[in-house]
């Protein structure tokens, strides 16, 4: 894989193994059970050099991204959340 890649955004060169590099590898806590989840995101699914330019990107292409989201089959999960609300 290459070193480095250009941000879909803004094409700013980035590092997608750095730190900076977004999507970001997040935590979900169970305090309850006193567990904890790492959602790890490999390199080469980060497509961002920064938090800032992945937000603005979704929100100029939120329809297709509206579109992605109500296609995928986690439609038991979508239903299960809206109830609670």
């Amino acid at each position: 894989m290459k070193k480095h890649k250009y941000c879909l955004n803004c094409g700013k060169k980035f590092y997608p193994n750095s730190y900076y590099a977004y999507p970001q590898t997040e935590y979900t806590h169970d305090y309850e059970a006193r567990t904890t989840e790492r959602h790890e995101i490999p390199p080469e699914h980060k497509h961002f050099h920064s938090l800032t330019c992945m937000k603005e990107w979704l929100a100029k292409n939120h329809h297709a991204f509206h579109l992605l989201l109500t296609s995928m089959g986690n439609n038991d999960r979508n239903s299960e959340t809206n109830n609670h609300r």
